[in-house]
């Protein structure tokens, strides 16, 4: 009996130091990457809600042509009753340009679905650019993924 006691004893006093070590800050750069992943999400569901308000509070008042933007989102949140729309986290790179912009470039699929069985679907790889400081939308490299494209259906 005395001998389990005093070997749970030890065991306990040899692991206390591990579960007390001091714990590490992330680097600047993790927390910036843990931010984007907030604000796509954030955007993502707020797309999906079609709440064009919440959308656009996370695009900057500098993005190129942000009133037509906007409008354009206003249509297709209009057009479409349910939109699914989809980031592979999985296949994303974030970077840091300059400590002024980080940018991350994803894979992605949407699907637009309306009524009288009108739907489409897209999808691509883009890259958005956000402002460092405010971790909000600056730009779009590519295609835009949150505006529906029609495409002529193949027979």
């Amino acid at each position: 009996m005395y001998r389990a006691l005093s070997l749970l004893v030890m065991t306990a006093l040899l692991l206390t130091p591990a579960a007390c070590s001091e714990m590490k800050t992330p680097d600047p750069s993790a927390i910036q990457g843990k931010n984007i992943l907030s604000t796509l999400r954030t955007m993502s569901r707020s797309y999906e809600q079609k709440d064009l308000k919440a959308f656009m509070s996370d695009v900057t008042n500098r993005y190129p042509e942000r009133e037509t933007f906007s409008k354009s989102l206003a249509t297709a949140f209009s057009k479409y009753e349910t939109i699914h729309f989809n980031i592979q986290y999985s296949k994303m790179l974030i970077t840091v340009k300059e400590k002024t912009q980080i940018r991350a470039s994803f894979n992605w699929d949407a699907e637009w679905l309306g009524t009288k069985g009108i739907s489409q679907k897209n999808g691509g790889r883009v890259t958005l650019v956000f402002d460092a400081g405010s971790f909000k939308l600056i730009d779009i490299d590519g295609k835009n993924p949150f505006i529906p494209v029609e495409t002529p259906v193949k027979h």
